[in-house]
């Protein structure tokens, strides 16, 4: 039987911020490809994601290309609050597909040094959605994401993305 000394610890930075966290800093690009239910890919984007950290405060830019020479971006302010990464309620936020979403918020929780699970939510054209995500930090400069996505508590679609640090 293993013991809490066998588990996968966290380790924390002087303000609390999970070493997780603090090793995605920077800026990172990729693809994101969405699949449906039925294994089908429904479309892929051109994204990158800018991570600072400044003591317990967060700041992420996440920029998608959409398949044309339109861009959207949108900036998300979180606290780290006992090592938990809090977003609070905004009307800022863009979708993968470039469209504008409202009320969101989100919480993140380090599982390891390496892993992050984030849980995340919005409304988007008068619907409640809400996507779990895992980030895996596979090396220091390649990571993984993948985000299931539910409207109105009805699982849809995944999304995957490789990412490396640009």
């Amino acid at each position: 039987m293993p013991s809490a000394a066998d588990l996968p610890q966290v380790t924390y930075n002087e303000c609390h911020v999970p070493q997780a966290f603090l090793r995605n800093q920077g800026t990172w690009e990729g693809e994101a490809q969405r699949i449906n239910l039925t294994g089908e890919k429904i479309d892929q984007h051109r994204v990158q994601v800018k991570i600072k950290i400044d003591g317990a405060q967060y700041e992420q830019t996440n920029t998608v290309r959409i398949s044309t020479p339109r861009q959207v971006s949108a900036t998300y302010y979180g606290n780290f609050i006992e090592g938990t990464l809090a977003f609070p309620l905004t009307d800022e936020v863009y979708t993968l597909g470039g469209e504008k979403a409202t009320e969101f918020s989100g919480v993140a929780w380090a599982v390891t040094d390496d892993c992050i699970v984030y849980r995340g939510s919005r409304r988007l054209q008068g619907t409640k959605t809400f996507y779990n995500e895992i980030i895996t930090l596979v090396d220091e400069n390649h990571r993984v994401r993948t985000t299931q996505f539910f409207e109105d508590n009805v699982y849809k679609l995944v999304t995957m993305i490789d990412e490396v640090r640009v």
